[in-house]
């Protein structure tokens, strides 16, 4: 059964029980977040989960099997089992297990599954499985989250500070979470202005997403290599550069296409757009707009999206072809063998 990340608040925990739930994608912050919030729906009932790894499972299948056949692994402490790092060679076990569950809970956790996965077909065909795809989330998904952190917490904030959280967290649920812990701790003793907001939100993390953002923007031949060579300092994944790169690109877009019948000056457009941009990013846009027009950032977002895709479906040599990708599209070389690109 395919279910999406969003709708599993609706569903109350004894949908769970008695099943398996594969979460799998290159969306591990989320991934982690649906493990937890599966575990909590169970927190009544005082069920503890217990982590173990694929490898463990491999390695002693007749242990793992006696004891669900034996009900003593999911004693009052271990209700909830997690197995990580799972690929198609935890079939055969699973197989023999799922009638065997009675109201006890398995959560597994995979990256990107093919469609020819078994795995993966299994989460989706088998009545006893759940399946819910953990792709990168868009910022309408974590604007989302984020009303509904700010709910639960009683916080109110406004359009302008909500727009300057989003843009701070990557597209990532933990980092709203961890926006979120902080605002708590100034809420009772201080006002929540735009600066509290840009003191929590302005980090390292921050900072390493606004330094790709103006390097590989930059069509700066020499800056851009630099980056491909030292890449690891940066701490991010393939797609979480494109998710950075991608939301920034539609935002400066939405800039130029809600003035496009206007003959207004860059500054004037920044300055008109809703919501409010941030003090801080203004000269950075400004620099953008005048490097990139609109056909050739909707070519990139495009190749992008392209990109994205390939990833997801074979995740072989993810690097090179990540190289290759930059090099062709933001480099000042012409574009050669762009077989899928625009």
């Amino acid at each position: 059964m395919l279910l999406k990340s969003q709708e599993l608040n609706l569903k109350k925990k004894d949908f769970f029980k008695g099943k398996i739930i594969l979460l799998y994608g290159e969306n591990l912050d989320l991934i982690k977040d649906l493990n937890e919030q599966i575990v909590i729906k169970f927190h009544d009932e005082h069920k503890i989960q217990k982590n173990i790894f694929e490898e463990d499972v491999i390695k002693n299948p007749e242990n793992i099997i006696n004891y669900y056949l034996n009900g003593s692994l999911f004693d009052e402490n271990k209700n909830i089992l997690i197995i990580k790092n799972c690929s198609d060679k935890i079939i055969e076990t699973l197989n023999k297990i799922k009638n065997n569950l009675n109201d006890n809970t398995i959560i597994i956790n995979s990256e990107i599954l093919l469609k020819n996965s078994k795995l993966r077909q299994f989460g989706e065909y088998d009545k006893i499985a759940i399946c819910i795809p953990c792709y990168q989330e868009t910022k309408y998904e974590i604007n989302k989250f984020l009303t509904t952190q700010l709910q639960k917490n009683k916080i109110q904030l406004s359009e302008k500070q909500i727009e300057i959280i989003i843009n701070s967290s990557s597209l990532k649920r933990s980092k709203i979470k961890e926006i979120i812990e902080k605002i708590n701790l100034y809420k009772n003793s201080k006002e929540i202005s735009d600066q509290v907001i840009d003191e929590i939100c302005t980090d390292m993390d921050l900072k390493k997403n606004d330094e790709i953002v103006d390097i590989l923007l930059s069509k700066n031949e020499k800056n851009i290599n630099e980056f491909i060579s030292n890449m690891s300092n940066y701490e991010k994944n393939f797609v979480e550069i494109i998710v950075i790169l991608r939301s920034f690109i539609i935002k400066i877009l939405d800039i130029q296409k809600n003035n496009i019948n206007k003959n207004l000056s860059i500054d004037e457009k920044i300055e008109k757009y809703k919501p409010p941009i941030f003090w801080k990013d203004k000269d950075r846009i400004k620099n953008i707009l005048k490097i990139w027009n609109t056909n050739n950032l909707e070519k990139f977002l495009s190749n992008l999206n392209v990109i994205e895709t390939e990833f997801k479906r074979n995740d072989l040599n993810q690097d090179t072809q990540f190289y290759y990708f930059l090099t062709q599209n933001l480099s000042k070389m012409p574009f050669k063998n762009t077989n899928n690109f625009v």
